[in-house]
């Protein structure tokens, strides 16, 4: 599926409720979903381990693919041809 990037923003911290820490990457962009007409405002998470925050430029398109589960299997620019 091939994305733009509206936004992003890189959350880490400790957790108030479980204590626990947390690091991640959030990418929002735009896409069509049930039960909304034109199209939904979405975000999928990225680890932050895997992908450099500086290195994805807010209104680039990137192609993404999920698994049954919603996870991001693949994350990569879309290249010109």
């Amino acid at each position: 599926m091939r994305i733009r990037i509206e936004g992003k923003a890189h959350l880490k911290g400790m957790s108030k409720r479980t204590g626990q820490p947390y690091d991640f990457i959030q990418v929002h962009y735009l896409a069509p979903d049930r039960g909304v007409v034109g199209k939904a405002a979405l975000t999928l998470a990225l680890e932050p381990q895997n992908y450099n925050f500086d290195a994805i430029p807010v209104g680039s398109e990137v192609n993404v693919e999920f698994d049954n589960r919603g996870n991001v299997v693949t994350f990569s620019p879309v290249t010109a041809k």
